[in-house]
C-alpha cells in the first residue's frame, strides 16, 4: 500500500485560536454514531451539555448557536471539548477536518482542504512545483492506472515555468482531447452569483468581480501560487475520475478555479479560502458549474 500527500502536509497545524475563520462557526457539524454513543455514557455537566446541544434529526449534529457557532466553541476560538476531555473526544468530522482521503487500489491519497486558511497559506507559499511524498509498507502495489499515469503528465505540463500557465492548462486539457474553455471574469462572477452561498463576503467579491474592469491574468497568473493551486487541485479533484471523459470534466473545473482565484486575488486575501468553501465543498455547485463549463467548452468548440 502506497501512502501519498502533498509536501506541505506534514507542516500542517491548526490555528486554533489564531485562525481567523473557524471551521467551528458557520459549518454544519455531524455526530458519528460512535462518538454519539460515547457522549451518552458521560456523567456529570459536560455529559449533560452534549446531550442537550446534540439534536438527532435528521442524523445527529450539533445545535449551532444563533452566531452559527458550535456550542463548545469558547470565546477565546478554543473547544471546551479537547480542554475538558481531551482531542480523543471530537466526533470524527472534527477530528479530521481539514483533511481529506482518496482511496484507490494499494493506494491512500491525502491532503487539506484549502476552506482551511492555514492550509491554504503552506500551499500558495510553498516553493517549487507541487511534490507528492510517497511512503511504501512494502506490500508491493499494482502499477498506475491509466489515469494516475496521465496525472503525472499533467502534473510535468504544469510544472513547465517556460511557458505561460494558460499554455500549459491548454496543454494538459489536450491530453484528454479537449479545449481549455474561454474564461471571462464578468461572466463567471455573474454565473457564480446564481449558485447558492453562505458567506455575505463571498457574495460582495462576486459583485466586486462582475463590475471590475477588464484584466489580462499574464503573466500575475504565471506567478508559482498559481502552478502549485492548478496542480493541488488536480491530486484532490481528478484522482477520483472514472472515465477520460470525466477527467476532462474535472480538469475544466480545476482550472477555471485557478483563473477565478487569480482574478479575485486583487480584491480579496481570502479569495481562495472562499471558493473553496463556498464551491469546493457544495458538492451542488461543482456539479453546477461542471455543467456551466462544458456548455463553454462546446460554444467554444
Amino acid at each position: 500500500m502506497l501512502t501519498v500527500r502533498p509536501d506541505f502536509y506534514d507542516k500542517f497545524h491548526c490555528l486554533a485560536s489564531r485562525c481567523r475563520h473557524s471551521c467551528c462557526v458557520g459549518w454544519e457539524i455531524d455526530v458519528d454514531d460512535e462518538t454519539l454513543a460515547y457522549y451518552n455514557t458521560l456523567e456529570g455537566p459536560v455529559g449533560d451539555a452534549l446531550r442537550e446541544s446534540i439534536a438527532l434529526a435528521p442524523a445527529p449534529h450539533f445545535r449551532l448557536t444563533a452566531e452559527e457557532r458550535c456550542p463548545f466553541l469558547r470565546p477565546d476560538g478554543l473547544c471546551r471539548l479537547i480542554l475538558t476531555l481531551g482531542e480523543d473526544s471530537l466526533c470524527d468530522i472534527c477530528a479530521l477536518h481539514p483533511r481529506f482521503y482518496n482511496e484507490l487500489p494499494d493506494r491512500l491519497e491525502m491532503g487539506l482542504g484549502l476552506c482551511c486558511e492555514e492550509a491554504a497559506r503552506l500551499l500558495t507559499e510553498g516553493a517549487g512545483p507541487l511534490r507528492l511524498l510517497i511512503d511504501d509498507d512494502g506490500a508491493g502495489a499494482t502499477p498506475p492506472s491509466p489515469l494516475l499515469r496521465r496525472r503525472e503528465e499533467i502534473f510535468a505540463r504544469l510544472a513547465d515555468t517556460a511557458r505561460p500557465l494558460t499554455a500549459r492548462m491548454e496543454g494538459a486539457l489536450a491530453l484528454c482531447g479537449e479545449a481549455l474553455p474561454p474564461f471571462e471574469h464578468r461572466e463567471a462572477a455573474r454565473f457564480l452569483l446564481t449558485l447558492e452561498r453562505m458567506e455575505e463576503s463571498w457574495t460582495a467579491l462576486l459583485d466586486t468581480l462582475a463590475a471590475a474592469p477588464g484584466e489580462e491574468l499574464e503573466p500575475r497568473l504565471s506567478e508559482e501560487r498559481y502552478m502549485r493551486l492548478a496542480a493541488y487541485l488536480v491530486y484532490r479533484h481528478v484522482t477520483g475520475a472514472g472515465s477520460e471523459r470525466e477527467e476532462a470534466r474535472l480538469l475544466r473545473f480545476c482550472f477555471f478555479a485557478v483563473r477565478l482565484v487569480c482574478a479575485l486575488e486583487p480584491y480579496s486575501p481570502d479569495a481562495l479560502r472562499l471558493f473553496s468553501a463556498e464551491i469546493e465543498y457544495s458538492d451542488e455547485n461543482v456539479e453546477k458549474l461542471c455543467a456551466w463549463l462544458a456548455t463553454h467548452s462546446s460554444r467554444d468548440g
